[in-house]
């Protein structure tokens, strides 16, 4: 009970969501890329900003509360068709150029949390075994 309180009142539930946010999105651009040359393929991804604004919602609603007793890995993740770039006569979004950016933006956020977390959980370490 101590433990899960602990790990639960800090960033660390903000870092795990947005972890779990930063995979689900890797794998539908993944998906994207995989089926850019299938006809009528329509592309999907998770809105990085739907996504920022629910944690910081969720955040300032943790704030106000307890610590601990707000949950975040109720956060939904809603795919959407995009609707962004040239629309070709198959139908289809495609961009290459768009994906790999998309890729490699939202690697830099998977990485960043990964780091975040793992200091995180580096420090409570220290705290635990006494170290200054």
């Amino acid at each position: 009970m101590f433990i899960d309180r602990l790990l639960n009142q800090g960033a660390e539930p903000m870092l795990e969501e947005t972890l779990r946010f930063s995979e689900a999105r890797g794998r539908l651009i993944a998906e994207n890329v995989a089926n850019i040359s299938t006809p009528g393929f329509k592309q999907k991804d998770l809105s990085v900003e739907k996504f920022q604004h629910l944690l910081a919602d969720r955040a300032a609603q943790a704030e106000q509360s307890p610590p601990g007793s707000t949950a975040f890995d109720d956060i939904g993740l809603d795919v959407e068709n995009t609707h962004r770039g040239i629309l070709f006569h198959d139908g289809q979004n495609r961009s290459m150029e768009g994906l790999m950016s998309d890729m490699a933006k939202n690697a830099l956020m998977h990485n960043l949390a990964i780091e975040l977390l793992r200091r995180q959980f580096q420090t409570l370490e220290m705290a635990i075994k006494g170290q200054p």
